[in-house]
């Protein structure tokens, strides 16, 4: 009975701490890109912008699933130890850490034709990456910001 308490005493805060990460993300906007008088940008992006909300995200979903499949094992089994919850929700957690921190770490950089660095345009590296062939034409990212 102890454990049990435990493990939805370490749920409750989990839920706590993702709450505010959650909070600071802001609302997915309208998909179709902006319109500017010189052309347009497209904007798409498939994750969250903060890197704690996608890890937390991640973390959440995996503790999610391995309650799922802690509560089946535990309900397969003939005792009603909890220790197969326990571990599902443990495991879960870490396999959601470890994925989350893949996939922010993973992201693709920006690369732009110029780079800002302090006060002068200097090159990027990676410069004839930034212009991609489109339909009827290229599209290029002039100038990248990196903070």
């Amino acid at each position: 009975m102890f454990r049990r308490a435990i493990a939805l005493l370490l749920l409750a805060c989990m839920v706590a701490n993702a709450v505010p990460a959650f909070a600071t993300e802001t609302p997915p906007g309208p998909v179709a890109p902006e319109v500017l008088a010189a052309g347009s940008v497209e904007i798409s992006r498939n994750s969250a912008e903060n890197p704690m909300a996608e890890i937390t995200r991640s973390m959440m979903w995996g503790a999610l699933a391995g309650l799922l499949v802690g509560g089946a094992i535990e309900l397969a089994a003939k005792d009603a130890s909890g220790e197969p919850i326990r571990w599902g929700i443990v495991l879960g957690t870490g396999a959601g850490l470890a994925s989350g921190i893949y996939f922010v770490s993973h992201r693709p950089q920006p690369t732009s034709l110029l780079e800002l660095q302090g006060a002068r345009l200097t090159p990027g590296p990676t410069a004839l990456g930034a212009i991609e062939p489109v339909g009827g034409g290229a599209r290029a990212r002039l100038i990248g910001v990196r903070f």
